[in-house]
């Protein structure tokens, strides 16, 4: 799953590079194109719950990071496909950072905000998983860093 090493599509930025330790057991990297976010997921997914048997964070962190994959999969590349970048660090909890070159998306202010007190039949399609990765992740911050959407969630 992994694509070429090539460094330079990297941040150079110590704000996303603080998960990037490679040789480290507590770290999993992952580089692959964004067309393939259940692979991503399920990879990991299986390192998150080598870390933690806590159930509800698993369960955040699946809800947390398919969201964002999907959305980059299906949102981030106006041609379709590009690289996405994720890190899990399961050194003292549990966090992700997850990194796409699509265009600029801050999750945390550019959503819409679903109407939940619509009928069901009348709401717009959008918004409600990352309304519930807000409300359920312990923090959830975005940095845009030259060309990159860099999203960083802590689970436990």
């Amino acid at each position: 799953m992994t694509p070429e090493d090539d460094s330079s599509d990297w941040p150079d930025d110590p704000a996303t590079t603080t998960l990037h330790l490679k040789g480290s057991p507590d770290v999993l990297d992952i580089r692959a194109e964004a067309d393939r976010p259940q692979e991503i997921l399920e990879e990991m997914c299986a390192f998150a719950e080598s870390r933690t048997r806590d159930e509800r964070a698993l369960y955040v962190f699946r809800l947390v990071c398919d969201e964002f994959l999907v959305n980059i999969a299906s949102y981030a590349y106006e041609e379709g496909n590009g690289p996405v970048y994720a890190a899990v660090d399961g050194r003292d909890g549990l966090r992700v950072i997850i990194r796409d070159r699509g265009i600029a998306f801050n999750p945390l202010e550019d959503a819409k905000v679903p109407d939940v007190e619509a009928p069901l039949r009348e709401r717009d399609i959008g918004g409600c998983g990352i309304m519930l990765s807000k409300e359920f992740a312990k923090k959830l911050e975005y940095l845009r860093i030259g060309e990159w959407n860099v999203t960083i969630a802590t689970i436990i």
